[in-house]
């Protein structure tokens, strides 16, 4: 029977409803509807016209459309004559930008974009909230509220104090400009007033980018002082934007820095810096400018630039702005094709630290690259050639110019029992001046060295039920010849050699032309891989190099030194999503580790936990004059929902000594985000004593875009 009343009630509500549509249709653009240039819709369960008066009466879950704009009510009454709609609640009114208006009652224009509502709450973009005795919406554009509380955290009957909510006399939303402007405010945190403000303007939470301050950062560093960082962002338009951030303090540093972003059509533009008004000496003046940009012009070419001017050598890491130890000043224009590459770079580096000469750094003008692929119809093999230039000049020391070749031919074949196989053959010459050297006359130097090598693979693959197993191992052939008309030549790109599974079958292993390795010599290695269905995986590599005779090249005890180098080893384990860990070594025939970088991520639990450990040996080769070792990690545990915390710890594993550290706290939820931090550093260089820094920070969600998603609502007690 009841299944039966159903059935009825809604056969009576679809026919209702479509009468309603049809009555409307009929007579509504006779009526001021007429005038607006979207139609109007509008469904209720009863609807009554008086046509005498001209005044439509609906009632029953009632609906009202007017373009983007939404009406719901319990009852409404349409006064034709006059223009007008009366609606009783419960009220929702929505519109194209997310706002949503609930209501007891309201009187609004027939194209609802004017009127008045009285027990009225707001909800923009889904996160602030705005409640109000009397509400009034004027010419499509402007919503004045009156006596107005606005918070974006969650109310209940358990907890009905917010943690922080705006109290105002008066409240004006511009939709047009995304603006809401706060008369009379009080700032209350746990319902207790913090903060009067005569006058206070904010972005709504729909506006990505606004003038104004952005959140504050309170710190006690002991560089800084007791202070805070107050940023203020300024729109300079569409395209560019600036940020200007004072750290003001009563005693000790008085920092000023600034940061300005330019983007084009074909490009971008940004500048940093900073200026130290006053420090604890009562000193005016340090600090640092950095510019950097790239654009695309000249039929698709690439200018790119990056310069800073800094006036001392401690004032970066002492105010936690950079940790490196050189500043590299470039200027370049490079081009990608798909087999053509060219490069023009000019490149000034300045040491901060304190062991190196500037004077001796050279100045890079020019430096230039181009190289190009051709393939080869006959037999189906590829040829490629190369020119470079590079001019290096110091203010002490020797000046030298390079101009280089280099040709090489590639062709592979593929043999039976799925074995590949390539050979190669290549030649790399250059021509050297060299001046003001004590090592080197001034006269043109020679260097040739023609190579030709072949290397043979066998891919290997088993598919069993439960995993898939992958096996490759190479086997590479090279000979490198050193002619004797071949000159000696300075050494300015190849200080230092690299060896690990990227570079073990490269021609050579130093990374520039003035340094070639020559010979007799076999690289050889072999990959392992295996899947699993359950969702892991696991990759172990090797490899070394077997010289017919040492290289003068290589000292004995370095890694590629003797006839067979150091032993190359790599592992990887993942389980996604949960851990990851990659491992590199290099150990000598003893086993004893000349190298090793480990990284490791984890997912578990309520932890997230990342994490290096590396070690060096002594290489003269590798430009480590002392071993070295050092750990890594960087681990946040969420000790609830709404809290977590992070911390990060670097320490110096063979003098067992701490060299940084971090501890932090944050809470967040719905409508805020306040985190806590202190940091530690236990070392000092570049005239940078050891220091504490203590920072506080805080975020309100609903104010220009910021949100807090990723922590969930705080919850009532039931």
């Amino acid at each position: 029977m009841r299944r039966s009343v159903s059935k009825f009630t809604n056969f009576l509500r679809v026919r209702v409803t479509t009468l309603m549509l049809l009555f409307a249709c009929g007579f509504l653009p006779q009526m001021a509807f007429g005038q607006s240039d979207y139609p109007i819709s509008l469904l209720a369960d009863t609807i009554n016209l008086n046509q005498s008066t001209g005044v439509l009466t609906a009632t029953g879950n009632v609906q009202v459309f007017f373009g983007d704009t939404v009406l719901s009510a319990s009852s409404i009454i349409y006064d034709s004559h006059l223009g007008q709609i009366t609606a009783e609640g419960p009220i929702v009114i929505t519109d194209a930008s997310g706002t949503v208006v609930l209501a007891d009652f309201a009187d609004l224009s027939t194209d609802l974009q004017t009127g008045l509502v009285r027990g009225a709450r707001l909800l923009l973009a889904g996160q602030m909230q705005l409640a109000a005795t009397e509400y009034k919406r004027t010419t499509g554009r402007f919503d004045t509220l009156n006596n107005v509380v606005a918070s974006a955290c969650q109310i209940c009957a358990e907890r009905p104090v917010p943690i922080w909510q705006i109290r105002a006399k008066q409240v004006i939303r511009d939709e047009q400009n995304k603006q809401i402007h706060f008369r009379s405010a009080t700032i209350e945190i746990f319902g207790q007033p913090a903060l009067y403000l005569p006058y206070m303007r904010i972005p709504d939470a729909s506006v990505r980018r606004a003038t104004g301050f952005l959140n504050p950062v309170i710190l006690s560093s002991e560089y800084f002082g007791d202070g805070v960082k107050l940023p203020y962002y300024l729109v300079l338009g569409d395209h560019a934007d600036m940020t200007f951030t004072p750290t003001l303090n009563f005693d000790g540093a008085t920092v000023v820095d600034a940061e300005y972003r330019h983007r084009f059509d074909n490009g971008m533009f940004d500048a940093f810096g900073a200026l130290e008004i006053r420090d604890k000496f009562n000193d005016f003046g340090r600090g640092f400018l950095k510019v950097d940009g790239i654009f695309e012009v000249l039929d698709n070419v690439t200018l790119s630039f990056e310069a800073t001017a800094i006036s001392d050598n401690g004032f970066l890491r002492q105010y936690n702005y950079n940790n490196t130890d050189r500043l590299i000043n470039e200027l370049s224009f490079s081009r990608y094709r798909d087999r053509e590459y060219f490069s023009l770079v000019a490149a000034h580096m300045f040491s901060l630290r304190d062991s190196e000469k500037n004077d001796t750094v050279p100045l890079v003008l020019p430096e230039f690259n181009y190289r190009r692929y051709r393939s080869d119809a006959v037999l189906g093999g590829e040829f490629g050639h190369e020119i470079s230039l590079v001019g290096l000049s110091r203010k002490l020391g020797e000046d030298v110019l390079r101009v280089g070749v280099g040709m090489d031919y590639r062709v592979g074949l593929n043999l039976p029992l799925g074995l590949r196989a390539s050979g190669f053959v290549n030649i790399n010459a250059n021509i050297y001046r060299v001046w003001n050297s004590v090592d080197f006359p001034e006269t043109t130097l020679i260097s040739a060295h023609p190579s030709v090598g072949a290397d043979i693979r066998w891919p290997l693959a088993k598919t069993t039920p439960n995993a898939r197993h992958i096996f490759e191992p190479l086997v590479q052939l090279l000979f490198t010849a050193n002619p004797a008309f071949n000159d000696p030549v300075p050494n300015e790109d190849s200080q230092q050699a690299e060896f690990d599974e990227t570079n073990l079958f490269d021609l050579n292993r130093f990374p520039g032309r003035d340094v070639i390795e020559t010979g007799y010599r076999a690289n050889i290695g072999a990959t392992y891989t295996v899947y699993d269905n359950n969702g892991w995986s696991l990759g172990l590599a090797g490899g070394l190099i077997v010289r017919s005779k040492p290289l003068d090249l290589f000292s004995e005890d370095t890694l590629l030194g003797g006839s067979t180098s150091d032993i190359l080893g790599a592992i990887s384990f993942e389980s996604a999503p949960d851990f990851n860990i990659i491992g590199r070594f290099l150990f000598d025939d003893k086993i004893n580790f000349k190298r090793s970088d480990t990284q490791f991520s984890t997912s578990f639990g309520k932890w997230d936990v990342n994490g290096t450990v590396i070690y060096l040996a002594e290489d003269i080769l590798a430009l480590a004059s002392v071993e070295r070792s050092e750990g890594t990690i960087d681990a946040q545990y969420r000790i609830a929902p709404n809290w977590a915390l992070d911390l990060n710890w670097k320490r110096d594993l063979l003098e067992n000594l701490d060299v940084s550290a971090g501890f932090g706290a944050t809470y967040g939820n719905e409508c805020m985000e306040i985190g806590l931090s202190l940091s530690r550093r236990f070392t000092s260089s570049n005239n940078v004593a050891p220091s504490t820094d203590i920072n506080l920070t805080l975020q309100l969600a609903g104010f220009g875009g910021t949100s807090t998603t990723e922590w969930p609502a705080a919850r009532c007690a039931y």
